[in-house]
């Protein structure tokens, strides 16, 4: 198995001009046709926030102080995964000519659709710190941490992704159904309310939720200023790593057969 990955690792190292390439056509695909382009980026996930934030600030009162240093690391964690998750649903389907025409490895094009959805989940956080040190100062240094935790939400976005991929290969529904779990989820996801809101006889559905764990560490670091459970981030990082592997060998078992399949 290491070696497998090690060689898999320097196969794609081989072809980082192809993912190069990849990344800016993805990106540039975005936003071609759209008026405002690049800036849809940022002014999605605004509006979206401005709106949990109005309903769950002033209508809705969450009873949380300082509630947009909540809600938004949260929303952000959550946006990168799930829109990385849906694009690379269909990504495989979507370069059936370039995988029948090319010979290479056809996780790059999963992966690089992950890349796309975390420089945007980068950008986002840059501008958030910066709200951060205007508005709520002083910072923990806890949030050194969040690095760490970043890192391990990568590893379980790439792992999912991979798998959902493979998947959507043989059934060409399931970017459909990930968009419609992916809401349901949202909801059952405390993104916009503390994990000790929800009933403890229905809570095992949120702690079964490996992202909602991270999104806790989140608001734990950045949010509440203290340092998370060691257990929970241990669990974390074993199921990150878990779902990794697992989407890596399903994806390099399956890999083969795609250009076929699509």
């Amino acid at each position: 198995m290491i070696y497998t990955f090690t060689s898999q690792l320097s196969n794609l190292w081989k072809y980082r001009q192809l993912a190069s390439e990849l990344f800016w056509t993805y990106i540039k695909l975005r936003h071609v046709g759209s008026v405002l382009g690049f800036i849809w980026t940022l002014l999605n996930p605004i509006l979206y926030i401005l709106t949990y934030w109005v309903v769950f600030s002033l209508i809705i009162k969450m009873g949380l102080q300082n509630y947009p240093l909540f809600l938004i690391p949260g929303y952000l964690a959550w946006n990168f995964t799930f829109s990385s998750i849906v694009n690379s649903s269909e990504s495989i389907l979507q370069s059936k000519d370039l995988i029948t025409k090319i010979a290479f490895p056809n996780e790059i094009i999963v992966l690089t659709n992950v890349v796309v959805g975390f420089v945007d989940f980068i950008i986002s956080l840059i501008i958030f710190s910066i709200v951060i040190l205007i508005f709520y100062p002083p910072i923990s240094y806890y949030i050194t941490f969040v690095p760490i935790i970043l890192f391990l939400q990568i590893l379980l976005t790439m792992g999912i992704s991979l798998i959902v991929a493979c998947i959507s290969v043989y059934f060409k529904d399931v970017p459909k159904l990930i968009v419609i779990l992916g809401n349901i989820f949202f909801f059952l996801t405390p993104i916009f309310y503390p994990l000790d809101i929800i009933p403890s006889k229905f809570r095992i559905i949120a702690l079964i939720n490996p992202l909602a764990q991270i999104i806790n560490i989140y608001h734990d670091l950045i949010y509440y200023k203290v340092f998370p459970n060691p257990i929970l981030i241990i669990i974390t990082a074993i199921v990150s790593l878990t779902v990794f592997t697992i989407g890596f060998v399903v994806f390099n078992k399956l890999r083969f057969s795609f250009a076929e399949l699509s």
